[in-house]
């Protein structure tokens, strides 16, 4: 199993998938005027691997929610998505969102009728496509190709083959699994406590005659076990179509450091939104540069390549310097400046999207889009330490990566205690500081050793040892041979 020597310079520590405070009570802010109770993997393909000259891709705009609220079309002069606004955007390709009906007032297909008449009437500027390839076409030929994203599949449980190939043909490219709530096919990220199901039976059938006809799946309003169960195991090439990083803004619709990797590593794709309610917690809404951070952060973890434009114009109150879908060329230029190079600007602003995109066109799952085996983290318990340590050993505990944990001396021991042990342990990471060497024991329930040896961290502060999965290891002891300081030790299995 080959992992990449690229992946992120980073960890906090020992991953828990569980451990961070709970979501509940919060309001979920997704479109304006509305808010709802909350309650080796091998990377994708890099951004220098470009399919096309340049199209810039949105995934999703809330053109059907507006209209249907205030009555904007893609003429609206005070819109944020409109035939002009989308032309100085140098947009090629956006998604239309359709579903969560506004207090029940239409059905999926009614949604799609009005979302293809509006298109219609902009007499050829904007044109609706069945597929990636059409979208290409027109994007070259001077107008913009429009698709949609279903946000949603409470209608679609049932749908069999047939169905779902004719709902591609009427221009649906994207179908996510829940929005608001919980159904049938899975857990949504809002879900009470007591609701934890993950993906369903039904659920693991339907994402799977999605990859059959070519839709993508959609996870951005799925809960953590819904993420995994779809991505790592039914193996689904999958998307967060708007969304951003829990590490700089804790939101229960936003990504952990560790499913950014995942998604990344299994050949997914991230689109960060624009709602500033996703971005920051300050009073003051959000600005460009709050946006901008985000984008350095999944940077930062290594998954540039995996990374789109998910703005969610017209359903969101802008952050100022992104009024709308126009001000596109002022992001670019502010993620140039803080030094993105022009491949990844390209991969970020189109090819990266366009990649995934024709991938899922040829029914590709996650394991034959990435050529690796597909593994998730192991949730744990993290212990109390032994030895010389010097701050809290409760920071390396933290679900967050890329900050600093305690400072271990030769005598310290971490220890930590596989939970699961359904799964089974494939590899342990460990990140801190490069060039420091570290010592790994594992054991099995009675104490018996079963691996010991030491793994030196490289220039990007990164090491890895494969673990022992045949046997029943519960037990890790983490030591460095001198003192240093623990980013991360993560446990992938499978």
């Amino acid at each position: 199993m080959g992992w990449p020597s690229n992946v992120t310079t980073g960890f906090l520590c020992i991953a828990l998938l569980s451990c961070g405070p709970d979501h509940d009570g919060r309001r979920e802010k997704d479109f304006i005027g509305r808010s709802r109770p909350v309650s080796p993997i091998g990377p994708a393909a890099p951004a220098e691997e470009t399919i096309i000259e340049e199209c810039t891709v949105d995934l999703i705009a809330d053109l059907l929610f507006r209209h249907e609220r205030d009555g904007w079309t893609l003429q609206t002069k005070e819109a944020q998505v409109t035939v002009e606004r989308l032309a100085r955007g140098g947009v090629g390709l956006v998604f239309l969102a359709v579903g969560s009906p506004i207090e029940g007032k239409r059905d999926l297909q009614a949604g799609i009728a009005t979302t293809r008449q509006l298109v219609a009437a902009t007499n050829g500027r904007v044109v609706m496509v069945d597929d990636i390839d059409k979208a290409v076409r027109v994007s070259h030929d001077g107008s913009v190709a429009s698709m949609m994203l279903v946000e949603g599949a409470d209608e679609l449980a049932r749908a069999d083959e047939a169905a779902l190939m004719a709902l591609k043909k009427q221009g649906v490219g994207i179908i996510g699994l829940v929005a608001g709530h919980s159904n049938g096919l899975a857990e949504a990220a809002v879900a009470p406590l007591g609701e934890r199901g993950g993906l369903s039976e039904e659920g693991a059938a339907f994402v799977q005659r999605l990859r059959d006809v070519g839709i993508a799946v959609d996870l951005t309003h799925a809960s953590e076990r819904t993420f995994y169960d779809t991505v790592v195991g039914e193996g689904i090439l999958a998307l967060v179509s708007h969304s951003a990083a829990r590490h700089l803004r804790e939101h229960v619709r936003n990504l952990t450091d560790l499913q950014i990797i995942t998604l990344h590593r299994s050949g997914g794709l991230m689109g960060l939104v624009f709602n500033p309610d996703f971005i920051t917690a300050g009073d003051e809404g959000a600005d460009i540069d709050d946006v901008v951070a985000h984008f350095v952060h999944v940077k930062r973890l290594g998954a540039v390549s995996s990374c789109a434009i998910g703005a969610d114009f017209n359903g969101i109150v802008p952050p100022r310097g992104l009024e709308d879908i126009s001000t596109l060329p002022a992001l670019r230029k502010k993620l140039s400046s803080v030094g993105f190079t022009s491949s990844e600007l390209a991969g970020i602003f189109g090819d990266n999207a366009l990649h995934f995109l024709h991938n899922v066109s040829a029914k590709q799952g996650a394991a034959e889009s990435t050529g690796n085996e597909l593994l998730r983290p192991i949730a744990m318990d993290c212990e109390l330490m032994s030895g010389e340590f010097s701050g809290s050993p409760l920071a390396s505990c933290d679900t967050a990566l890329l900050v600093d944990g305690p400072t271990l001396g030769p005598s310290a021991r971490q220890r930590f205690r596989l939970k699961e042990m359904n799964r089974t342990p494939v590899l342990l990471e460990v990140f801190g500081v490069p060039g420091t060497p570290w010592q790994v024991e594992a054991q099995d329930l009675d104490g018996e050793i079963l691996l010991k040896r030491g793994v030196l961290l490289d220039n990007s502060g990164r090491g890895s040892i494969p673990l022992p999965g045949a046997e029943k290891l519960t037990r890790v002891f983490l030591s460095p041979t001198r003192p240093s300081i623990l980013r991360e030790a993560v446990i992938w299995g499978r």
